[in-house]
């Protein structure tokens, strides 16, 4: 694609960055990440406007960035004391994996889960004796009042019951801290297989490495900010988030709408109201993205969508109903097809990477053996000539598999001191990690920003058994599980971790010193947005925060589904098992098609991400990127074409800076609901 030229000029600084000035990308990076961990639940809760901790390439993340190489640095470097690119993508690395934690990722839902089913139970909802006797006593605070102030804020001059959550917060670290080290095992496991095997594109990380990218040390700033064809492309989405950002202020200055263009009123008779939600949505930064994919995929995004649309119009031409499913506006015979593809494309990655995954877990069985975990493995003389050591990967293949099989057992017990049962919580981590694998295959090679599953293990498992299968705690505790994890993938920890890995090969980073910086970050990012939440929660009372983060999930979405499947129950569905086998059945045929036939003009990721809410929001601006990159390359060829990836990588880098800035200025002038964009 032309964005990663220059690079080798990074690769040339080495092991000099690696151990030169390790000490000062460890201090400045720590320092950050805990700061975004305190700033990014003031700016969810208080300010309720743009979401900087969203997505797998966080705005908070790319606005730290931002400000160091275009402000921070050139002065540095003009003293020759300046970060190099490897220093500044290792700092990068340590907010973008944490960045998402005090959000969605984490605490944005786990302290209202938490609290949320005992301040909302009431005779009415019942959710008093459906939910509370359910939930062992060890998960939440016991004290009442603690309980209380939290969503009604504490009385004057007292101080925030801290004391209180040590224990239940304690515990939950005994499931969050496995399930995230099964991130980092099954990143570390992969990274070779994607990035050197298949060489999956990684879009999302193309603008930090131009960005960075200097010519040589002399160099204030990288090439890209010197390049008048990105500036050009940065002017228009500038301009507009300007505007917009002064009409919150100043409500003379023109609006102009790119945030949601209602397309409903055009589509209100049956049949073809069954498409409803249907709207256009212009982020620039999502146009960018889509002129650095392939053409082949981005238009697969957006045909696929319209595919399960037609099918929507074709049932209610018959008649037929059509239930959303849980939480989403989502028809559920979609979202059934949907899982079956995704089931069977994560089996698929996992089968096609299989000589690798063996060939790792041969060179595991002899560090084991030899009871040399820590130091890597050199290939036996009279072994394979495909198996190669492990010195350059993210931790040693021996302790990766052995961390990965003891994490799962740790949470698989941690399901069943809570009432869940070793069993099913087995089952349903399981499912959810072949699930989520294919969630970061989709943002590492389709350059999604986020993506989100409508039918989810815990909803596969209700279809196949039905809810009266488990009992009231399972119900309890297992629904807690997919409410907390797997629900909202939007602030996902490991796409963040693979793309770290990519980053950090492409700049020649010592994978296994990046991967405990990381993992070091991403428990400062839980404990200081743990103590950030509770001190704001406390200070101002849930009730009056962002109803999102402490209203709805936990009593609208856990409380109220739970209470269903409880009193009315989930029987076993016919229905979504053969929708399941359809989807399967459809994306085996397309992988076949894609794999043996050069002109067949759709991928598989489309299938994947379907009719689901990340394409309700995106299917415009991909559609957009495609028809640009298309006419470029009709007309202009290979040459225009990277001739303009700087352009359109100014269009992310205009979207992004533009929504850290405006959320700077709304924190100086204290102004609340001012959002920016979505996702």
């Amino acid at each position: 694609m032309g964005t990663t030229s220059g690079v080798s000029r990074a690769i040339r600084e080495q092991d000099k960055v690696i151990h030169g000035v390790r000490g000062r990308i460890w201090f400045v990076g720590l320092i950050f990440v805990f700061l975004l961990g305190i700033v990014i639940p003031y700016s969810d809760l208080v300010m309720k406007g743009t979401w900087v901790g969203l997505t797998s390439f966080p705005i908070a993340s790319f606005t730290l960035l931002f400000a160091m190489t275009l402000f921070l640095n050139p002065p540095l470097r003009a003293l020759g004391r300046g970060l190099s690119q490897s220093e500044l993508i290792a700092i990068f690395a340590m907010a973008l994996v944490s960045a998402g934690i005090p959000s969605f990722g984490l605490t944005g839902l786990l302290i209202p889960y938490i609290a949320g089913p005992h301040y909302f139970a009431s005779p009415e909802n019942r959710f008093g004796e459906l939910i509370l006797p359910n939930l062992p006593k060890w998960l939440a605070p016991q004290s009442k009042d603690a309980i209380k102030f939290l969503y009604e804020g504490l009385p004057p001059n007292a101080f925030p019951p801290f004391v209180d959550w040590v224990i239940p917060l304690s515990c939950w670290l005994g499931l969050i801290l496995p399930v995230y080290t099964v991130f980092f095992c099954l990143a570390a496991l992969l990274r070779k297989q994607w990035v050197e095997n298949e060489k999956l594109v990684f879009p999302l990380v193309h603008l930090p490495v131009q960005m960075t990218n200097y010519e040589d040390e002399r160099t204030l700033i990288s090439g890209f900010f010197r390049n008048r064809t990105m500036w050009a492309f940065f002017l228009v989405p500038f301009a507009l988030h300007t505007f917009n950002g002064l009409h919150f202020y100043i409500p003379q200055v023109p609006y102009i709408n790119t945030h949601r263009i209602s397309l409903d009123q055009y589509f209100s008779s049956p049949p073809w109201n069954a498409i409803q939600p249907f709207w256009v949505r212009i982020p620039f930064s999502i146009i960018g993205l889509s002129y650095l994919l392939p053409a082949e995929l981005a238009f697969s995004l957006f045909a696929f969508y319209f595919f399960f649309l037609m099918q929507q119009i074709v049932a209610a031409s018959f008649g037929i109903q059509m239930r959303n499913v849980q939480a989403y506006p989502v028809r559920s015979f979609v979202a059934h097809q949907m899982i079956g593809g995704i089931l069977l494309f994560g089996i698929y990655t996992l089968w096609n990477a299989r000589e690798h995954l063996v060939n790792a877990l041969k060179i595991s069985s002899r560090q084991l053996l030899n009871l040399d975990l820590g130091r890597p493995f050199k290939t036996h003389p009279s072994a394979s000539s495909s198996e190669a050591d492990d010195k350059d990967e993210a931790m040693p293949f021996s302790v990766a598999y052995l961390a990965l099989f003891i994490s799962i057992i740790a949470m698989s017990l941690w399901g069943y001191a809570a009432g869940a049962g070793f069993v099913a919580t087995l089952a349903l981590f399981s499912l959810y990690f072949v699930v989520h694998i294919v969630a970061v295959r989709l943002v590492c090679e389709g350059g999604m920003l986020y993506v989100q599953h409508p039918f989810r293990p815990w909803n596969i498992m209700l279809a196949v058994f039905g809810s009266q299968r488990f009992s009231a705690r399972q119900v309890a505790i297992l629904t807690l599980f997919d409410h907390l994890f797997m629900l909202d993938n939007r602030s996902p920890l490991m796409p963040c971790i693979m793309q770290s890995l990519k980053l950090g090969n492409l700049c020649r980073l010592n994978l296994r010193m990046l991967t405990l910086a990381l993992a070091l970050s991403v428990f400062i990012a839980i404990v200081s947005s743990f103590a950030s939440y509770l001190w704001l929660m406390y200070r101002y009372g849930g009730m009056t925060l962002h109803p999102w983060f402490t209203t709805y999930y936990t009593r609208n979405l856990y409380c109220a589904w739970t209470a269903h499947l409880l009193t009315v129950g989930e029987p076993p569905s016919i229905s979504a098992m053969v929708g399941m086998i359809v989807g399967a059945a459809t994306m085996m045929l397309i992988l076949l098609l894609h794999r043996s036939f050069m002109w067949f003009p759709l991928h598989p990721i489309g299938y994947l991400m379907g009719a689901s809410w990340p394409m309700i929001n995106f299917w415009f601006p991909i559609m957009v990127g495609w028809a640009l990159k298309v006419i470029v390359m009709r007309f202009g060829g290979a040459r225009l074409y990277r001739q303009l990836i700087h352009g359109f990588l100014g269009l992310i880098m205009a979207e992004f800076s533009s929504a850290g800035l405006w959320t700077m200025v709304d924190f100086v002038f204290k102004k609340r609901g001012h959002e920016i964009f979505s996702f």
